[in-house]
């Protein structure tokens, strides 16, 4: 009986431990396994970035095959991919593979490089730097350098609308930006629901209200150039209380001049480039000039872009002007541009310029959805915002 009882107990501790010299066995492989799918993830990634810089050396990079590197190899193909419209967006698929024991380990990024930048993340942005340009004198205010002005008792904050229109209540949120490579000034009782920042000062009136961050002698924000690709032959006007509304497309347009209450809408995405020359017989070089209560723009402001004279030269005199109670659903750009919106105004999209002065209760509402959008420039090669990534380890 001793004899089979130490049989029986042998037997259960010989099962055991292969039992567990199984298990070891597999949690080894499992680890080895885990590395190498890391090792192909990461070879993956730097596959990636080696392809960004080679395309920033020579934009006709059209990948490799099966260069080693890191103890396993990558591969990298390059096509050209939709995007913008100089036709510079590259679609770039890394795939790398690590050897491991009984297989190989693979990993695979694809995303959509660019010469791309993102300059609608600000409700409102002033792009020069102090002391080169100003206002001149609308209102008897001197407003010598001071790029980027919020008149008194004004808001200037943020809403999406990817989820309905702009509600103070419900879809309004403290992404509402602003800031210039000069001077911020804001006055009395404003609230920015946002970060302020300047490339020198930051100019507070009593009872002004910061959610954000305040960041003061910042470096300075870089913005592309854009041209309007084509000349156009005349400028649209609109008379006192007329409306227009523009179906999906893109418009040329040497000014835009809307009399008091009139409308111009649109009915899908429209870009529209404002190139000059300025209005016949106006003093003030302006190239879009809006009556009061003009409404341009229809909602979601995701679907106006309008660029205004962003290729001219530093020294033009070029303005935009909207009198009280303007209504804008759209994206204004125009680095070359100063633009003046007066009292009791809202704005409910992006407005990136020269100079940009706001009259006493306008609103601006930074729609969050415009972070997105781009604008083609001749910059570095970058990742888009907005693409994937997919890693996919065997």
């Amino acid at each position: 009986m001793a004899l089979v009882v130490m049989l029986l107990v042998t037997a259960v501790l010989l099962l055991a431990g292969t039992s567990f010299l199984t298990l070891s066995s597999t949690e080894i492989q499992i680890a080895l396994n885990e590395r190498a799918s890391a090792q192909a993830h990461l070879l993956a990634e730097a596959a990636f970035h080696k392809a960004l810089a080679r395309l920033n050396v020579d934009p006709a990079y059209p990948g490799e095959t099966n260069t080693p590197l890191g103890g396993g190899s990558f591969t990298v193909n390059v096509t050209t991919a939709s995007g913008c419209t100089s036709t510079s967006a590259r679609l770039l698929v890394a795939k790398a593979s690590v050897p491991v024991t009984g297989g190989t380990a693979t990993a695979e990024i694809r995303a959509i490089a660019d010469k791309v930048s993102y300059p609608f993340r600000w409700a409102a942005f002033a792009t020069v730097p102090n002391g080169i340009f100003h206002f001149d004198d609308y209102e008897g205010v001197d407003r010598t350098d001071k790029e980027l002005w919020l008149g008194n008792t004004g808001l200037v904050d943020s809403f999406d609308s990817g989820g309905g229109a702009y509600d103070a209540m419900a879809n309004s949120g403290a992404r509402g930006n602003v800031g210039a490579n000069g001077d911020v000034t804001v006055e009395y009782s404003t609230e920015v629901k946002g970060d302020v920042q300047a490339g020198e000062d930051i100019i507070e009136g009593p009872g002004v209200t910061v959610t954000g961050h305040k960041n003061a002698k910042a470096m300075s924000e870089p913005f592309p150039t854009v041209t309007s690709g084509s000349t156009a032959s005349t400028g649209l006007m609109l008379t006192a209380g007329q409306t227009e509304s523009l179906s999906a497309g893109t418009y040329y347009y040497q000014y835009l001049d809307l009399g008091d209450g009139a409308s111009l809408t649109v009915s899908g995405p429209v870009t529209i480039y404002v190139t000059g020359p300025p209005i016949p017989g106006d003093s003030w070089g302006e190239l879009v000039r809006l009556g009061d209560n003009v409404t341009l723009g229809s909602e979601p402001g995701t679907q106006l872009r309008l660029f205004t004279n962003s290729e001219g030269t530093a020294g033009e005199i070029v303005r935009v002007r909207a009198k009280a109670g303007f209504r804008f659903y759209g994206s204004l750009y125009g680095t070359n541009t100063d633009v003046y919106v007066q009292s009791n105004s809202e704005i409910y999209g992006s407005i990136i310029a020269r100079t940009i002065l706001t009259g006493d209760g306008t609103k601006v509402h930074y729609d969050q959805a415009m972070s997105s959008q781009e604008v083609c420039h001749n910059g570095k090669f970058t990742i888009r915002r907005g693409t994937w990534r997919e890693v996919i380890p065997n």
